[in-house]
């Protein structure tokens, strides 16, 4: 058995309450040594922590395309990692994947259909990247320039971003700022 580190769900803030350290607890688990058939052993390089996961900190998530965390249960949510060990066929030892159901632990064996394999090589290795500007808060803030905000490449126009403090905000002021076609 390989001895991993799991964040888990201890205790819920409440509908209004604020998340706390003590809503968390960290666990000491344990992997299976041998893969079933579709399964992938992934050593974890970096996890997102993402405000709409205050969400799946309640019973009752508020939308019906977010189930909730379970107490007790490990914590999941966007993640990059390693490929250690795979009996799918889409996968072998050492490519880099992706999921935005990656358990919050140092390393899991998950079903090799929730990962997507990624080119690390077009983040030059800097694998937090696809976590960020190249990742889902990237792709929102371009499709938001683009699509919703009807933002041209190299037009004489003013954008606004009404909440550029956060990631996508952020991103969507370097987006605009790019000149991209």
């Amino acid at each position: 058995m390989v001895s991993i580190q799991q964040v888990v769900l201890n205790s819920r803030p409440g509908k209004n309450g604020q998340p706390v350290a003590e809503n968390f607890r960290l666990e000491e688990g344990t992997l299976p040594e041998d893969l079933l058939e579709g399964q992938v052993k992934v050593h974890t390089r970096y996890l997102s922590v993402d405000p709409y996961m205050r969400c799946r900190m309640n019973e009752d998530t508020g939308v019906d395309y977010l189930h909730p965390w379970q107490v007790s249960r490990v914590a999941e949510g966007g993640g990059v990692g390693v490929v250690e060990d795979s009996k799918h066929p889409m996968f072998q030892k050492c490519d880099v994947v992706t999921s935005f159901r990656w358990p919050w632990q140092t390393r899991a064996v998950v079903d090799g259909n929730v990962l997507k394999k990624l080119d690390p090589q077009l983040v030059d290795w800097h694998l937090s990247y696809f976590l960020g500007i190249v990742g889902m808060p990237g792709l929102t803030s371009l499709l938001g320039v683009r699509e919703k905000g009807h933002v041209k490449p190299g037009a004489n126009q003013t954008m606004v971003v009404s909440g550029a403090a956060g990631a996508c905000g952020m991103l969507a002021g370097q987006v605009r700022g790019t000149g991209w076609s």
